[in-house]
């Protein structure tokens, strides 16, 4: 039987995995052995998948040089202009740079590959943001920015 048809990324693949473990799971009434063949299945189709994914992964940086070289060739432009969505993007973000959550002054904990976390300067407070946009992952009201101009109370920044 093959369980996982249909699966393109890894993403997919574990959602496919959480929906046929909460129905064939012993403790759930399910066969002990059907779920191992699934638990095996998973593990093949998680590293052809990984596999792949690292492959395009590969490729892509390979493209994005040559396109940086060719670039690099041709005048650019200097553009003053900051865009807002160059403000929201955080896939730069290390260890220790001091972020803004709303406001108030964070410091980043941990980067992942999607999300960091942030941890509130002199306050128990913490949270995972994603890296595209800034948007808190489990709050959506938390927003992080690298610069202290938030619109609370009706304060703006000057510029």
């Amino acid at each position: 039987m093959s369980y996982f048809v249909g699966v393109r990324s890894v993403s997919q693949l574990k959602i496919e995995y959480r929906r046929l473990a909460a129905k064939y799971h012993p403790d759930r009434g399910g066969d002990s052995r059907q779920m191992q063949e699934i638990n095996a299945y998973y593990d093949h189709v998680r590293t052809k998948l990984k596999i792949k994914e690292r492959a395009e992964k590969a490729k892509g940086k390979v493209q994005e040089t040559a396109k940086c070289t060719e670039t690099s060739d041709q005048e650019k432009q200097p553009s003053d202009q900051n865009t807002a969505s160059d403000a929201l993007d955080f896939q730069d973000v290390s260890v220790g740079d001091t972020v803004f959550v709303n406001g108030t002054e964070g410091e980043v904990t941990e980067v992942g590959d999607l999300s960091f976390r942030v941890v509130a300067k002199g306050r128990a407070r913490q949270a995972i943001f994603n890296k595209l946009g800034g948007k808190g992952k489990y709050n959506k009201r938390l927003h992080a920015s690298y610069d202290n101009r938030h619109k609370k109370r009706g304060f703006s920044a000057v510029v």
